[in-house]
């Protein structure tokens, strides 16, 4: 690829156009200017020399290979330093001192004009302390947040440890994963962030399963409930009674009442001798009481000692 200067460059339309994707660096935008110059540099595929070193300068006794890589580099560098330069204002230019690598001049340009801002900076401070997971969604999701909460904190100069970050996320976690922190606490050796985030995921899958496991129980009690036969009321609650003639309901119920209690009745009737009803129940009785108002009947009293006895005579019965 032949190595044009920035004027030559720009005097290609398809260049120019391109460069123009660039966003410009005006003091408070380096990181959209950095994104863009970058994805610029690796399109064109002139990004060596922001992602290696510089090799060591190609000597008589270096191989075709170490010349050619040291060929390539030089003109990714002197490629992005020209294009930095374009894309920089120029009041930015001014001060930058010097350099003939590029990433010198990039490390320089990000240390002087990176954004920091304050209310930014305590927003994602306060999200990494005060963000706990909830159960809703996957807990993988939340650590993940927690880790972007992490990393734009440290972008903004707030040096965090990788061991504070693990203490945030074990603190984030509701009781069910007790388990995990007393684990993590109680082991000498460190996890590191990907074993955390595994042990937890594991627990979760664990939670997820007993869980489902308890719903599938009270669905089989609630599913066996129905299958049972309604309870039989044995008259412990109250009946209620349908609209009709209540001189009627009356009677009937008077009627239903009497023939219980003579049901009940076990013992034997004096007058009939015999057993299964009372004196007011017996039809011998009541016709016995007729012919007695009528003067048919004749009650002779036997008086012997330590005893009566009372015989009944009918007087139209055949001797």
């Amino acid at each position: 690829m032949a190595f044009y200067g920035i004027n030559q460059a720009t005097s290609n339309p398809e260049i120019t156009l391109q460069l123009s994707a660039i966003k410009p660096l005006t003091g408070n935008n380096f990181e959209e200017w950095y994104e863009s110059f970058n994805v610029h540099m690796t399109l064109q595929n002139l990004d060596l020399a922001l992602r290696v070193d510089e090799p060591s300068k190609s000597t008589d006794v270096s191989s075709a290979n170490e010349r050619s890589f040291y060929e390539r580099w030089e003109h990714s560098n002197r490629s992005c330093l020209m294009v930095m330069k374009y894309t920089i204002d120029k009041s930015i230019k001014e001060y930058v001192p010097k350099t003939e690598r590029v990433k010198d001049f990039l490390e320089y340009v990000k240390a002087n004009y990176t954004k920091i801002d304050k209310a930014e900076m305590t927003t994602y401070l306060k999200l990494l302390t005060i963000t706990i997971y909830d159960g809703v969604g996957r807990v993988r999701d939340h650590i993940i947040k927690l880790k972007h909460y992490f990393n734009k904190t440290n972008e903004m100069k707030v040096e965090l440890s990788e061991k504070f970050l693990k203490w945030l996320i074990l603190e984030s976690l509701p009781t069910s994963f007790d388990v995990v922190k007393l684990t993590y606490n109680a082991l000498k050796e460190e996890w590191t962030l990907e074993e955390l985030m595994s042990i937890v995921v594991k627990h979760e899958v664990s939670l997820k399963k007993n869980e489902t496991h308890s719903l599938a129980l009270v669905i089989d009690q609630a599913s066996n409930m129905k299958k049972k036969p309604p309870h039989k009321n044995f008259g412990g609650s109250k009946q209620f009674k349908k609209k009709g003639n209540s001189s009627q309901e009356t009677s009937n119920a008077s009627a239903s009442s009497n023939a219980a209690k003579s049901e009940r009745f076990k013992g034997k009737f004096n007058f009939c001798h015999k057993i299964g009803h009372k004196q007011a129940n017996c039809f011998k009785f009541k016709n016995w009481l007729e012919k007695k108002k009528k003067g048919e009947i004749v009650v002779v009293v036997n008086l012997t000692a330590n005893m009566i006895e009372i015989n009944i005579v009918d007087v139209h019965a055949n001797c």
